[in-house]
């Protein structure tokens, strides 16, 4: 009876460690944070940073059937750090830059049907201006678990800016959200994607955690900086079916290039 016991512990250990090794293996070679702007059916303005809603649901409903769990923000950055963290078996991050209040109307509710949370960028000249978010929108969607986040007070290219114009673009914007929100803005993405040694060091002064960037490709903890996370842009012209494919098989970010003819701009 007793080696009966034993050999039960066993297999429950052995089933642990293996379970542990399976969903290690679908994060190995970093974590996916997806790059969104518009979500809607008007084009005019943005037509290939817009995705339709019916698009932007059938991609969420791909994530979510293969298994995928959007994690919060924090875990990534543990992830990053090497600090210890439980991460599901496949974790992704889904993001939005710029504040449309398409975000709320079309995208949130997509988002709560499939259970999945999301960061949004702010830049805050954006906030309850038209067709942009209200203070009330993110307030709601912050309470739901949206996570906001600062993408500068006037969407300049920071790598042009030092000194008192550089830190009013990225810590007012900071201000701002953290007095909207109630809890602190800890994560930036820089504007067009771009940034060098002084933008870096602004955004650690601030009292950022994190910052994201549009280079693309998975966030890996053993070649990745948490202040340059990478980001794969979703157009209105991504071929996400054959992205989802490279996603769920968690290539890394020299296969994850080939997915799409943005590669090449």
């Amino acid at each position: 009876m007793k080696l009966w016991r034993q050999l039960i512990c066993l297999l429950m250990v052995l089933y642990i460690v293996l379970g542990a090794n399976v969903a290690a293996a679908q994060y190995q070679n970093g974590i996916p944070v997806l790059l969104y702007h518009h979500v809607s059916d008007d084009s005019s303005d943005l037509p290939k940073l817009t995705v339709t809603p019916a698009e932007f649901e059938r991609q969420m409903a791909m994530l979510k059937n293969a298994g995928f769990q959007t994690i919060p923000p924090g875990k990534l950055i543990a992830y990053m750090r090497d600090e210890p963290v439980t991460l599901p078996a496949k974790p992704i991050l889904i993001t939005f830059d710029d504040g449309y209040e398409d975000n709320y109307a079309n995208a949130f509710p997509i988002l709560k049907s499939m259970e999945f949370r999301a960061v949004i960028f702010m830049v805050g000249v954006n906030l309850d201006r038209d067709k942009r978010l209200s203070s009330h929108q993110v307030q709601e969607m912050s309470a739901y678990g949206i996570t906001f986040g600062g993408h500068s007070v006037t969407h300049r290219d920071l790598t042009t800016l030092t000194g008192t114009a550089l830190n009013h673009e990225v810590g007012d914007i900071k201000k701002k959200l953290t007095n909207v929100t109630t809890y602190e803005a800890d994560l930036f993405s820089y504007p067009y994607g771009y940034f060098n040694l002084t933008t870096w060091d602004a955004v650690v002064a601030a009292g950022y955690q994190a910052a994201f960037t549009t280079l693309p490709g998975l966030n890996s903890s053993k070649q990745d900086n948490v202040y340059l996370l990478r980001r794969i842009p979703i157009y209105s012209t991504t071929d996400f079916s054959a992205l989802f494919i490279l996603l769920n098989a968690n290539q890394p970010k020299t296969q994850l290039l080939e997915y799409s003819p943005e590669s090449a701009e």
